[in-house]
């Protein structure tokens, strides 16, 4: 069908806005850094599929644009959803969780009145070998008891952003990395599991503090918000090199557990992915959200892994337990 005049002028604004889409996540080789676009691709991707639903209901030939974006970044597009993995589990592995327990709801942002023990609950339902929470609150913590091997690293600001890996196996050999200036951090452990030892990083960066208040639509908003959220982003860029003189003297294979603050087209990420693959991506199915921000999704909880180990699942479990989704993965050796 012919493109009438309203067709005439959405046309250029979608080719523009998928050509930035695959520019800011890697397509054309490269990674770009506009850290405040990084940070809105999965804005614009929506906003792109709301595009293409468009054309799809008007039976336009627009619509074998976004097809041809999509081959062509088709591997990117596989960072914000996969495709379900209906693949049978044969192998048992190492299974590993993280989650950012946000207090285990100290304050009552949730209505429930016993966060903690469901959360108790919860993992003893999921029965992780291992798991790392971000913002422990040691006070609310439920006991755990099936975790006989523990290292918690409260924050210095009356534990509001505590660290804590739990363990079924042997841990040795823990350690914190400080972050300058910050109620984060980073704690580390090395595991002893069949007869192996590989090492696990609990790892929580700058917050963003994005809430549903920010916005650009006027000239001082939108400056007071990109001067913020840079000098954020630059925060976690420091963040994360401290972790890597850490890991530098690491000779195990790792796994890494975090709340980025970040999505997978920002600069952290992309620093991560070089030497430890995004278990979402390589095993993962679904759209991966863990995080909402004005009621729109977006991933900033992640596991990674060094590629020295097989990757057999990764799942985003849906509770209502904290702001956060709580994720998991099961690994297993070559």
């Amino acid at each position: 069908m012919k493109l009438n005049f309203l067709d005439k002028v959405l046309l250029p604004v979608n080719f523009i806005l998928l050509t930035v889409q695959l520019i800011l996540m890697g397509t054309f080789g490269g990674f770009f850094t506009f850290p405040l676009f990084n940070l809105l691709v999965p804005v614009i991707a929506f906003v792109n599929l709301v595009f293409v639903s468009y054309w799809l209901i008007k039976l336009k030939w627009p619509v074998f644009i976004f097809i041809f974006s999509l081959l062509i970044g088709f591997s990117e597009w596989g960072m914000l959803y996969k495709l379900p993995n209906n693949a049978v589990q044969v192998s048992k592995g190492l299974k590993v969780m993280s989650f950012n327990v946000r207090l285990f709801n100290r304050y009552k942002w949730i209505k429930s009145k016993d966060i903690p023990q469901e959360i108790s609950s919860f993992i003893k339902t999921e029965s992780p070998d291992i798991f790392c929470l971000q913002e422990f609150a040691r006070e609310q913590s439920p006991e755990f008891p099936d975790y006989p091997y523990r290292f918690i690293e409260p924050s210095l600001n009356k534990a509001q952003n505590g660290l804590s890996i739990f363990s079924k196996f042997p841990l040795i050999n823990n350690g914190v990395i400080k972050f300058d200036n910050s109620n984060n951090g980073a704690i580390y452990s090395d595991l002893v599991y069949e007869k192996d030892t590989l090492r696990m990083y609990n790892i929580h960066l700058e917050s963003l503090r994005l809430n549903i208040s920010d916005t650009l639509f006027s000239q001082e908003h939108s400056l007071k918000f990109k001067n913020r959220i840079e000098q954020v982003i630059l925060k976690q860029q420091f963040q994360l090199k401290e972790f890597e003189k850490v890991d530098n003297t690491n000779s195990y294979p790792a796994i890494v557990c975090t709340d980025l603050n970040n999505n997978a087209f920002s600069e952290v990420y992309n620093s991560l992915n070089k030497n430890l693959k995004d278990l979402f991506v390589e095993a993962g199915g679904g759209l991966g959200a863990t995080y909402k921000v004005a009621y729109f999704p977006f991933r900033i909880d992640f596991i990674f892994a060094n590629p020295k180990f097989e990757f057999i699942n990764f799942k985003t479990h849906q509770e209502s337990l904290s702001d956060h989704n709580p994720i998991s993965a099961i690994i297993d050796w070559k």
